[in-house]
């Protein structure tokens, strides 16, 4: 891929380049635990089911990491989704980033790197733990529960990784999601008809972010019907072990 297209598309990847800021919505319970390994060596990976909120994790990550004061330039978002780079998918493709990205934009220090859904580049293991090895480099990726399983990139990485699973939000997720924060024993006497309400919509309708954030029942159940296909088909097209 050319350089000055490349360099278009990690600058939309990375507006807080510029602004300094990044909106990532309410933070994820595991959120403390992966910033604890900001200044460890290993690559953390964070896996879990599609729409859980991976991305939106790794968003709240950097977003932590701009207000203790990273340097913006030093903090790169891939998303490996980006329709326009399927035609070069492979290690090339990451090395490419990472060159253009040091040259052009970082050309010192220590960097943090973000992989979102890793699992589409071939051979990424490869280069990651080959990068990590040489440059002041520490890297997150996110990618399905179903291919990062712990031994497979365990192995891969030579134990070089920590891991976190991310499943959809819990019951208290749910509530700040709602804008409703720790409810006490006094206020659930006070509110216990909302508050059972709230978690029979919890009950039948799951914890998926955007399905949480609908309103409308039919939009609910359209988007849950949206992710079953998904999650169905994919399953059923899974190449071989």
């Amino acid at each position: 891929m050319h350089s000055a297209k490349l360099l278009e598309i990690l600058a939309s990847h990375n507006r807080f380049w510029s602004s300094g800021r990044l909106e990532a919505g309410v933070d994820r319970d595991v959120l403390p635990a992966c910033l604890r390994q900001v200044d460890a060596k290993e690559v953390v990976v964070i896996k879990g089911v599609r729409r859980c909120g991976k991305s939106t994790l790794m968003a709240q990550i950097i977003r932590a990491l701009l207000a203790r004061g990273e340097a913006p330039t030093a903090i790169l978002r891939v998303n490996l989704e980006e329709p326009l780079f399927a035609p070069e998918y492979g290690a090339d493709l990451l090395e490419q980033i990472y060159r253009l990205w040091r040259e052009r934009v970082q050309p010192e220090g220590r960097c943090l790197l973000f992989l979102d859904e890793v699992q589409n580049i071939p051979g990424w293991e490869r280069w990651v733990r080959g990068r990590t090895a040489t440059e002041d480099l520490k890297v997150f990726v996110t990618g399905s529960s179903s291919q990062l399983l712990s031994r497979e990139v365990g192995a891969k990485l030579t134990g070089r990784q920590v891991s976190f699973e991310v499943f959809p939000l819990s019951f208290p997720e749910y509530l700040r999601f709602k804008g409703i924060g720790a409810i006490t024993p006094l206020e659930y006497a006070a509110g216990k008809a909302a508050t059972r309400r709230r978690l029979a919509d919890y009950l039948q309708y799951g914890g998926f972010p955007e399905v949480v954030l609908k309103e409308a029942v039919e939009d609910k159940e359209l988007l849950l019907k949206s992710y079953f296909e998904d999650l169905l088909y994919r399953a059923g097209h899974r190449g071989p072990p």
